[in-house]
């Protein structure tokens, strides 16, 4: 495959006739991507956090919400970053209100991070409108799509992951 460029200015590659529609798809995605990127980016500016503050108060939700507490060293693995850092990030969410550190309930000897009533609402109400929209896509879809479109990001995800 060769990457060439068109005249509006995009790249796509092309095989031939057969991958109009595997361009469209690609270029859809990379559209969605950076629409979410934006989106995102407008949500770090409403809720005055950085990107890895919002995605471990995201980790945290939904640790609770499966049952379990996360500690500061899990955190610190699921973002890949220090120790130290992780710290500081906990801290941060617990200084802005969004998070707690607590016992944890299993291991005496550690301390857990909980997301507050105030980090629950405040998450909830900025991303409620987005997520009902997007849901809205979804249900709109028959079980078929759904099943193709998951197939698809599935793979997606785990092409990315396997050139890593």
């Amino acid at each position: 495959m060769v990457e060439q460029r068109r005249d509006d200015g995009h790249f796509w590659y092309s095989d031939g006739e057969e991958s109009a529609t595997a361009i469209e798809v690609l270029n859809l995605l990379r559209a969605y991507r950076e629409t979410e990127t934006r989106m995102r980016s407008q949500i770090r500016e409403d809720m005055s956090m950085g990107e890895k503050d919002i995605l471990a108060l995201r980790y945290i939700l939904a640790a609770r919400s499966a049952g379990e507490v996360l500690r500061q060293k899990d955190l610190a693995t699921m973002l890949s970053i220090t120790g130290a850092s992780a710290s500081a990030l906990v801290d941060r969410l617990c200084r802005d209100g969004y998070a707690e550190r607590i016992a944890h309930p299993r291991d005496r000897r550690s301390v857990a991070v909980n997301p507050t009533e105030f980090g629950e609402k405040e998450v909830r109400e900025t991303l409620r409108n987005m997520h009902q929209k997007m849901f809205e896509v979804v249900e709109r879809m028959t079980g078929p799509e759904r099943a193709t479109v998951a197939r698809f990001l599935r793979q997606m995800t785990e092409s990315i992951t396997q050139s890593s």
